[in-house]
């Protein structure tokens, strides 16, 4: 039985200045610029917004006119302000975008490496700054995937070496706890947040084990999504479906928070603002029809969420070898 609890007494969810989106993903607070940087995943595009002036800027990828023409995710390089890990279709890419680029600008991204499965989705580093992306299966129109475990998660090492370590149907959520013992992941298609024993000086995981089941916990009408992890260990998810995030405990396997999401698709989350309080949610309107969204005006759109009583740490950014990538003829 899955203890909840709806308190929402002293939250404040605000719409944000973002465009709707059909599937907005990916957020990143970029604590250098103080900016928040999204994927709007079918536009093939990064969009971002600086906290203190409400400047935004939109960064165009270049595409190639494939199906899988779709950016998920991006993450900042350290040692380098203007370079970034891009997540799209089938590659993992580097690109540069500066915050003296014009306002609207195109891109073209290099690939590093292009993986044979259908297409990567969600990203995040691990605390020693190494890349973890997965992928996903092929789906049909109704979003049944069509082959199990036909997709992986991958990690990507600074010298540019890519390893699988697991077979899964719909890559999704990452998180790693704050002791960097336990390692966080979401699996959408079959339901489930799993938890894995996570070694931070090899980055190894091991121990597969479920830590919540949606169909067991009679959450049918929703999928997990996106995830971050504040300061006290909890794992905060965005629920596809079902207008709201839910905070979990990891140690109790509780759901012991439910926030309200004025959007039905919640797609992910991440902390930022000044000192992380904020938790912001973005949301999509994939899947629903047009008069779906009429009624659901606010979905597809992003919101920063206050009030919460708790914070997050800030999001690592991937570490990558320059002289490796300078060896390989890829440095951008």
């Amino acid at each position: 039985m899955v203890q909840t609890s709806a308190l929402m007494e002293g939250v404040t969810v605000e719409q944000l200045d973002f465009p709707q989106m059909v599937l907005g993903e990916g957020p990143h607070w970029i604590e250098s610029l103080q900016a928040l940087m999204l994927a709007d995943v079918y536009s093939n595009i990064l969009r971002r917004s600086f906290f203190h002036t409400g400047r935004q800027q939109v960064l165009r990828l270049g595409k190639t006119g494939g199906p899988n023409d779709l950016v998920s995710a991006a993450v900042p390089v350290e040692g380098d302000p203007d370079l970034y890990m891009a997540v799209a279709g089938k590659d993992l890419s580097l690109f540069r975008w500066s915050v003296y680029d014009p306002d609207d600008h195109n891109t073209t991204a290099k690939a590093i490496h292009t993986t044979r499965d259908f297409g990567f989705n969600d990203a995040k580093c691990d605390p020693q700054g190494r890349l973890w992306a997965g992928t996903v299966a092929p789906l049909e129109k109704d979003a049944v995937a069509t082959e199990a475990d036909a997709a992986g998660l991958y990690r990507l090492d600074s010298n540019l070496v890519v390893t699988k370590w697991a077979s899964v149907f719909l890559s999704n959520g990452l998180a790693w706890s704050p002791d960097r013992r336990s390692f966080y992941y979401v699996d959408t298609h079959t339901r489930t947040i799993d938890e894995f024993d996570y070694h931070d000086e090899s980055g190894a995981i091991s121990n597969r084990r479920p830590l919540l089941n949606y169909t067991e916990a009679g959450l049918e009408d929703q999928v997990p999504d996106g995830m971050a992890i504040d300061v006290a260990g909890n794992l905060w998810v965005a629920s596809f479906g079902r207008h709201q995030v839910l905070c979990l405990d990891p140690r109790t396997r509780r759901i012991v928070r439910r926030i309200t999401i004025p959007a039905k698709n919640p797609t992910s989350v991440c902390w930022g603002g000044p000192d992380y309080s904020i938790l912001f949610v973005t949301s999509g309107t994939l899947f629903m029809s047009q008069e779906e969204i009429d009624a659901n005006p606010s979905s597809g759109r992003t919101f920063a969420v206050t009030g919460l009583g708790t914070k997050g740490l800030p999001a690592d950014r991937f570490r990558v070898d320059f002289e490796q990538l300078r060896a390989q003829g890829v440095f951008v």
